[in-house]
């Protein structure tokens, strides 16, 4: 993807980011009537003559358009069902394919095999756009800068990596304390990689939509200190990130997290009901880079809109992940559940376990985080038995049936009509946005669903999923807390992100305490931390 240029008030890019993806009610099969903002634009498939893109309704209020348009705000939202149908839009246009975001043909909507970039993936990654030291990220659009040395080791040449994703965090919260690490500080003090009933590893990946990546560089954002000059100490300006409008064209800020899991013969038949992509990682024990195959197994959507300016949370999952806790698993091959688990005795060095020992177990016990830290000279991940403690919401799950089957009827071989949405969340009386700095946690109101419902993505919170007896695990009790780079507690709008800004020299600060014999003093320790691969 070339380099495009940064507008500030507007999303500028040309033909891949249509309006109109979800829209009112029609009366008939005919586009749906409505303002100049709300119509769908079509969709010509070639070579035939041009006609329309599918399109299907979607809880009585809406319609979805199958194409690249990301609906920049909620329209006709008064329900569940609604929010899920929203959630579903921004899920099919961020998938669409990459080749065909011109606009120009109504491209196959996953095709089975297909090693194809879809659109989300030409995103800015949060490793380019936090690079180490508080350095400038590069322009909107450049390609992800695999390191000569990682290249060489993993045979590939640097016209191939442009094509594949560059991978070496192996939990979903990358923390912020050394740069490049792959360890994470969540549950706060305790690994969280996930292996897979395969045998391979998850690798995890974060990117921003061009506004919020826009915002961050005009105000220089990717520098901690930065950072605390525009709250200054309370008298400055607050962070808060572009919404999403209608009737400014423009998409706002969006985040998306994908979780990765490694294929190790994706020419198996299985693998037709996957998306896969081509990758380089980070081999999680010797450090060194090769390429493999991934399939995207999980997927996180949050979207700042003017409509809801507390954002709009969504994730989703592949059908195939986990079976629900206490559940008959039946004859489904899950990706991260082995009804013929046995426990594993693994020796290793005491730098890599949780508490210094140099022997662990990794057991069948359902959703416990692992013993020991990923990194150089430590054990490779083996399979974790995961389960889902809290099952699909029944609205979303009805919302999933409406989905897949408009899927299978336009897409019969589609491998996207293998994902479902897992939970959306959102508010009937969003606050304000705050106009002074403020300090964590952030406020929500009217949320929806109620903020003791747990929410959880397998994959992703894993170890989490109920959270605890005062507070449920869902995005907003999490995400309430999150802060600007550093130890100030300024609320950074939600966004994790901009706690990963360091600046010259980076914070050298310890990851967890911990014990080396049971019930003895704690000791500051450094858990090993994965290579950083990109220039």
């Amino acid at each position: 993807m070339s380099s495009l240029p940064v507008s500030l008030g507007r999303l500028v890019l040309p033909g891949l980011l249509m309006l109109g993806a979800c829209v009112n009610r029609p009366t008939n099969q005919e586009q749906p009537a409505g303002t100049e903002s709300q119509k769908v634009p079509p969709v010509v498939k070639a070579p035939s003559t041009a006609i329309r893109a599918p399109w299907f309704s979607c809880g009585g209020t809406q319609n979805i358009q199958f194409g690249p348009s990301i609906p920049p705000d909620m329209s006709n939202v008064t329900s569940q069902f609604d929010a899920n149908c929203f959630a579903w839009a921004e899920f099919i246009a961020l998938n669409w394919p990459a080749a065909a975001m011109g606009g120009t043909t109504d491209a196959f909507f996953g095709s089975p095999g297909d090693l194809g970039t879809v659109q989300w993936q030409t995103f800015m990654s949060k490793q380019q756009l936090f690079p180490p030291e508080g350095g400038t990220p590069p322009s909107w659009g450049t390609p992800q800068s695999i390191s000569e040395d990682c290249l060489a080791e993993a045979n590939v040449s640097s016209q191939q990596a442009r094509s594949m994703l560059a991978l070496n965090v192996v939990s979903k919260f990358e923390t912020q304390f050394t740069s490049g690490s792959g360890n994470q500080a969540f549950p706060l003090d305790l690994p969280s990689w996930l292996g897979a009933a395969n045998g391979t590893n998850v690798w995890y990946d974060v990117r921003v939509s061009q506004p919020e990546y826009a915002y961050i560089v005009e105000k220089r954002l990717f520098n901690a200190a930065n950072q605390q000059a525009l709250v200054d100490g309370g008298t400055g300006s607050p962070v808060v990130n572009p919404m999403g409008s209608w009737q400014s064209n423009t998409i706002g800020a969006m985040e998306m997290k994908a979780a990765w899991m490694e294929v190790p013969n994706p020419q198996d038949n299985r693998w037709n009901a996957y998306k896969l992509s081509p990758a380089v990682v980070v081999d999680p024990t010797t450090q060194k880079c090769r390429a493999t195959t991934v399939a995207l197994v999980g997927f996180h959507i949050i979207h700042k809109t003017v409509s809801q300016p507390t954002w709009i949370w969504a994730t989703f999952e592949h059908v195939n992940n986990a079976p629900d806790h206490g559940a008959d698993p039946g004859t489904t091959s899950w990706n991260f559940y082995d009804p013929q688990c046995r426990p594993r005795t693994i020796e290793l060095d005491e730098s890599c376990s949780v508490d210094g020992r140099t022997s662990v177990t990794v057991d069948c016990t359902p959703n416990v985080s692992p013993p020991y830290w990923l990194g150089e000279g430590c054990p490779a991940p083996v399979p974790i038995q995961v389960t889902r403690l809290t099952p699909i919401d029944p609205v979303a799950r009805a919302t999933n049936q409406t989905i897949q089957t408009a899927i299978a009827r336009n897409y019969p071989d589609s491998v996207w009509k293998n994902y479902v949405l897992v939970n959306t969340l959102w508010s009937r009386t969003p606050g304000p946005n705050p106009t002074t700095p403020v300090k964590t946690p952030l406020p929500f109101t009217g949320a929806t669903p109620p903020l003791n419902v747990p929410i959880a993505n397998t994959t992703m919170e894993t170890y989490l999923q109920t959270g605890t007896p005062d507070e449920a695990s869902n995005c907003i009790n999490c995400h309430k807390n999150a802060s600007i780079a550093g130890d100030s507690g300024w609320a950074s709008d939600f966004s994790f992100l901009f706690g990963l800004a360091s600046e010259p020299p980076p914070p050298g600060k310890p990851l967890k305490l911990r014990s080396l014999v049971p019930g003895g003093p704690q000791k500051v320790v450094y858990p090993p931390t994965m290579r950083r691969i990109l220039r």
